[in-house]
């Protein structure tokens, strides 16, 4: 009858350990979580902006090969310095689409590092020590 009490006790502080064990575990991998919910809300922002800057001078070099188009008539060198920006800007907004395009080929998907995680643990906890 002595020994049901301990092993009650023995029990009761293995499971307690286990929940302590399995908190600090959740909270990683919370914290994780959100560092990486950071980080693919400022993949966005960059992204998004270059998108913007891509369209803004995209949108340039039109408006200024128009403009060279308005001003055929007008003196040569004229002319020349019109088609020449805008084809610096064309090449600029290209330019960003590009870096664009390359930005978000390299990046990882969003919360992977937490997806792997998750798998270690599950294997972790269902293999049979």
């Amino acid at each position: 009858m002595d020994r049901l009490p301990l092993f009650i006790s023995g029990i009761s502080g293995a499971a307690g350990r286990f929940g302590g064990i399995a908190t600090q575990i959740l909270e990683d991998r919370l914290e994780l979580l959100a560092l990486e919910l950071r980080e693919a809300k400022i993949r966005f922002v960059q992204s998004l902006l270059l998108a913007c800057m891509g369209v803004v001078f995209s949108l340039l070099g039109l408006l200024l090969l128009v403009l060279a188009g308005v001003y055929l008539l007008a003196p040569e060198w004229r002319l020349y310095g019109l088609a020449g920006a805008a084809v610096a800007s064309m090449l600029a907004g290209t330019a960003v689409f590009v870096v664009l395009y390359r930005h978000l080929q390299r990046k990882t998907l969003a919360f992977d590092q937490s997806l792997a995680e998750l798998k270690k643990d599950t294997i972790c906890f269902s293999t049979k020590n």
